[in-house]
């Protein structure tokens, strides 16, 4: 039985790597940010000064970094699964392709939200109105 869709490389690696590539750099962050949610929760960092961290430049980059890898991670997985049950070329297609429309205005969306603070200050209830 021959393998099918491995790619151009007829191995199936490019996939491989992204998903392992996309996993570590998560893996790296995803402890960060839920360790900042408890510090804010256990009120040793303040939700003001958490939201001037959120709101500063690098924070951003790092913040969209976060989602392309989590979306990248969840395309090559989601990819994987749609290649190896969806049997019929015309119907993987449509599916794949619905699938990345919906990814990148997902990413659209939150890119947008991500930067538009940099415009004006966020005005939070916790912050106390500061």
């Amino acid at each position: 039985m021959k393998d099918k869709d491995l790619g151009t490389a007829g191995t199936g690696f490019h996939d491989w790597y992204w998903q392992r590539i996309s996993a570590v750099f998560l893996l790296l962050t995803i402890p960060v940010l839920m360790g900042l949610l408890l510090l804010t929760y256990n009120g040793n960092i303040s939700f003001h000064s958490l939201n001037t961290w959120f709101t500063h430049p690098i924070s951003k980059t790092l913040s969209n970094l976060f989602l392309f890898a989590l979306l990248t991670h969840m395309w090559t997985g989601l990819k994987v699964i749609i290649e190896d049950y969806v049997h019929t070329t015309a119907a993987r297609a449509v599916v794949l392709n619905i699938l990345l429309i919906l990814l990148v205005g997902f990413a659209m969306y939150m890119s947008y939200f991500i930067w538009a603070e940099i415009s004006y200050t966020f005005n939070c209830i916790p912050c106390g109105g500061k």
